[in-house]
């Protein structure tokens, strides 16, 4: 039997610069400014289309469209907007704190606008958080295909390897677009902070984004670890995360990473040392499932048509 409806943030702030892209995708054309209204799919927009695909599979509501009133006012009667026109950190904050204020005590879904998914995938997918509820994360990486042209005009972007199980071999995965959160359960400033710098290094190689991530989180740790001491905690944040996190880096660049490891990893970095305590039979989930429609976000030009869509230029 499906769960209950929850509460879902389609996250559609503006790309003020087009990305950067790696060596496989330099003949790419990228996007930039609110693509969630720049791309049309026929005669919605590609926010729009998002928003019917999720509200079709029967597992969201409400549906929250967080960007600047000025792009997606008109939206309103569609979906509840909240305002957000910060950088991808802050417009995850904005959300939380408006999401959790009118439903306090539930979990929070996460999709980008910039993704097509269809709605099958959907309920698939929620049908996997259903059997595995409650979890303080649920955050589905989505299997890649050997054949590399199956991707399409997205056959660019980069793929990692995970160890399914332990004795298994290595698969290749994307990153899927959807999460789920128990945002009660989490680090929520430093988690605003990692997201900003994950969103800044995305489409970069591991090395690249390692490097960039601990130099960012460095400073935002010794804090956390200094309010710690107001408090009269054990100010251990810095070293835990970064022992942590920096192993499992390692492991994910070799491709040695197993799917266990990595849950164990991002749920002592992400969810707080109170909430674990209190709860060690909770997990973070990360399952490796199909869907690539989950996967195929629109960067460029080139993936914008090869999903039926056409580009505008007004942002």
């Amino acid at each position: 039997m499906p769960g209950s409806a929850l509460p879902i943030v389609i996250l559609a702030g503006s790309d003020p610069r087009p990305a950067v892209l790696p060596a496989d995708g330099r003949d790419k054309h990228p996007l930039a400014g609110y693509k969630g209204v720049d791309v049309r799919i026929g005669d919605r927009t590609l926010v729009e289309t998002v928003v019917d695909r999720l509200r079709a599979s029967g597992r969201f509501d409400p549906v929250y469209v967080a960007g600047p009133v000025s792009a997606f006012g008109r939206m309103q009667s569609e979906s509840s907007l909240i305002d957000a026109d910060g950088t991808f950190g802050q417009n995850i904050q904005t959300s939380v704190e408006a999401v959790r204020s009118a439903h306090p005590g539930r979990p929070i879904a996460f999709i980008t606008c910039d993704v097509l998914p269809e709605v099958d995938t959907l309920r698939a997918l929620m049908d996997d958080y259903d059997r595995n509820a409650p979890c303080d994360i649920w955050c589905p990486l989505i299997h890649a295909p050997e054949d590399r042209r199956r991707l399409g005009a997205s056959a660019w972007k980069p793929a990692y390897r995970i160890v399914p199980r332990e004795g298994e071999g290595a698969v290749g995965v994307l990153p899927g677009h959807l999460v789920l959160v128990d945002p009660d359960a989490l680090r929520l400033n430093f988690l605003y902070r990692l997201f900003q710098l994950a969103y800044r290094t995305r489409n970069r190689p591991i090395d690249y984004r390692r490097g960039i991530m601990v130099r960012g989180v460095i400073l935002e740790l010794v804090y956390q670890d200094l309010l710690h001491l107001f408090t009269l905690r054990a100010p251990t944040l810095t070293w835990s995360v970064l022992s942590v996190g920096i192993a499992a880096a390692r492991e994910l660049k070799r491709g040695t990473i197993t799917r266990a490891r990595l849950e164990r990893a991002v749920r002592k970095i992400l969810v707080t040392s109170r909430h674990r305590k209190r709860t060690p039979d909770r997990r973070v989930l990360i399952p490796i499932v199909e869907g690539l429609s989950l996967a195929l976000d629109i960067d460029t030009e080139e993936e914008a048509r090869e999903a039926g869509g056409n580009v505008s230029r007004s942002a």
